[in-house]
């Protein structure tokens, strides 16, 4: 786990080394124990580095066989090992990293390598034959990637914050997924001219221009899955059992689980047995109180539980620190998070989470809403009403995109609209079924939310964060097979719960209360007029501090050069080679 930035430009004014340092500067918590910059025709890499599974020093940027390429990464490949030993080139490496990997594989196989990485990656690499970067982000989002452009270069960072410097940030005001979802996904970011990569994409950067391309997406690699749900309940298992062990044989340091007291979380612990386990608990009624679940897994795999119990003076302490980490205002479960993070990064430098299980597994309440539906279209009495049922309920996107929208302005035509044709994006893909479909739309939208906050959490305290669920083999398997089989008799997630008896406590199968990491902000600050669960106080508090921290006071940027000569430009649209929708993304 680390960091990496970069900065590529043809004005030999630019002092891009220095630039590039300042990049890293913001962000060196994400890599405390070596940092490199390296400067190849006209693009500067830079990367610091957190190390989990190669702890020896070595040459960043690392280069590749001969030195025609260079990579800088952020991440772990987890099958490294595998795909080292089905390279044609078997000479000598210069170090244990899967980042040299990960560059041999794309010096054999180009951009095409991607497919075969079983991790979560972020990484450029320098190609000095085809004078161009490629720049690339994991299939489910795990690590992250923005960028800007101007008028004469183009920058990547893994955080925004390290972009700053180089535009002038204006907030989006048009930024609708932040309306809808209260943060931003997919391409938009709050800022104006930063954006983020997506999941599965990459970037081509050559002769000053850099277009947008997708390598792995759900839709197009779906497989063939067995109808029998026995046979499917065997390989799902096999597969949940080879995606934690992956990630647990793969690491130098003890890891420790994060258990909410919910199924997912329960199951990596029982599976995995991990050094040490942590639990966030809030004694304000059963409400936020899900401590005799976690205590029922501690028990199951004999491991003391530890127990972090948050305050509202640990609020006013952290909210400030959160704020600068997040780099966007996230209303969701961050502090709770950084409470966890506070106590287990004394102890460990890798921990497990359950996150992606409920998006590919159907796992959400509000499935069973759309799912029950369904059923009705699917009776054969109503088969010629169809048109009358969409009529009275309205279509399933419609539905949905309301279902999710979490904004004040929920009867806003416009941002209704934008919603509207997002969900009907996702939708169209997946062949009409709706448990996949907003599955799908979950796993590209507010499962980012998770992800974002979980890296920038772990990372301000140099700690890994992995989540066996979104294994890409799991994932394909998840949204390949019947979806009778993730809900069936009105019960979510239903052949993980079948497989999760062998392991977890039985309490814990049968739940159906479930909330997760929520901290009872309300209740504290006498908010709770509004509502036990209404993020609105919360909301406009993290907003206006991320306004003042991030825009607030700040100025034109002057970048550091080598020259007298003015530098800055305005910015520059990326060119989407794809030809996807715009509301491919969030």
């Amino acid at each position: 786990m680390c960091g990496i930035a970069g900065f590529i430009s043809d004005n030999p004014l630019y002092d891009t080394r220095t630039i590039v340092g300042q990049m890293l500067d913001a962000m060196r918590y994400r890599g405390p124990d070596q940092a490199g910059i390296g400067c190849y025709g006209n693009a500067t890499l830079g990367m610091v580095r957190l190390s989990i599974c190669d702890t020896v020093p070595h040459e960043i940027p690392i280069a590749g066989a001969g030195g025609r390429q260079r990579i800088v990464y952020n991440g772990e490949i987890y099958n490294a090992e595998e795909i080292r030993r089905s390279l044609r080139d078997q000479s000598p490496y210069r170090t244990h990293s899967d980042a040299e990997v990960a560059l041999r594989s794309y010096g054999e196989n180009g951009v095409l390598a991607f497919d075969r990485f079983n991790g979560m990656y972020a990484l450029a690499i320098w190609d000095d034959l085809a004078k161009e970067v490629i720049v690339a982000r994991d299939k489910a989002g795990e690590k992250p990637l923005y960028y800007c452009q101007g008028k004469d270069f183009f920058a990547f960072a893994s955080e925004i914050k390290c972009l700053l410097d180089l535009v002038t940030p204006a907030f989006n005001a048009d930024a609708f997924s932040y309306m809808a979802f209260e943060f931003t996904c997919g391409k938009e970011t709050l800022f104006k001219d930063i954006f983020s990569l997506e999941p599965g994409e990459y970037i081509r950067y050559r002769n000053g221009r850099a277009t947008v391309h997708p390598y792995w997406k759900i839709w197009d690699r779906r497989i063939d899955v067995p109808e029998d749900y026995n046979k499917v309940k065997a390989e799902l298992t096999e597969l949940i059992y080879d995606a934690v062990a992956l990630r647990t044989n793969n690491c130098a340091h003890s890891h420790g689980v994060l258990v909410s007291g919910g199924l997912d979380s329960a199951l990596v612990a029982c599976i995995t047995k991990p050094d040490v386990i942590f639990t966030c608990h809030y004694d304000l009624g059963s409400d936020f109180d899900e401590l005799d679940y976690a205590r029922l897994v501690a028990k199951k795999i004999g491991r003391d539980l530890q127990i972090i119990e948050p305050t509202p003076e640990d609020f006013l302490r952290t909210e400030e620190r959160i704020a600068h980490h997040l780099d966007t205002p996230c209303t969701w479960t961050s502090f709770s998070w950084w409470m966890l993070m506070e106590q287990m990064s004394r102890q460990v430098r890798v921990v497990m989470t359950g996150d992606g299980a409920d998006e590919i597994f159907g796992g959400y309440h509000r499935y069973l809403l759309l799912h029950h539906d369904e059923q009705i279209h699917r009776m054969g009495a109503m088969a010629q009403y169809a048109y009358l049922i969409d009529r009275y309920y309205g279509s399933p996107v419609k539905r949905y995109a309301k279902l999710i929208n979490r904004a004040e302005t929920m009867n806003s035509e416009a941002l209704r609209n934008d919603l509207e044709e997002m969900v009907g994006f996702y939708f169209s893909k997946m062949d009409g079924n709706v448990v996949h479909a907003m599955g799908v739309t979950d796993f590209y939208s507010t499962m980012q939310v998770l992800l974002q906050m979980a890296d920038r959490v772990c990372m301000a305290h140099s700690v890994e964060n992995r989540s066996p669920f979104l294994d890409h083999r799991l994932i394909q398997y998840g949204f390949s097979m019947s979806p009778d089989f993730k809900i069936r008799n009105g019960v979510t997630k239903a052949i993980l719960k079948d497989i999760a008896r062998a392991f977890i406590p039985r309490e814990i199968v049968e739940r159906i209360d479930k909330r997760g990491f929520s901290a009872p902000i309300n209740r504290w600050f006498g908010t709770e007029r509004y509502g036990k669960y209404n993020r609105e106080f919360y909301r406009k508090r993290v907003f206006e501090m991320w306004h003042r921290l991030f825009l607030d006071g700040r100025r034109q940027p002057v970048l550091p050069r080598r020259l007298n000569a003015p530098l800055m430009a305005d910015a520059l649209p990326v060119k989407e080679d794809h030809g996807i929708a715009r509301y491919h993304h969030c």
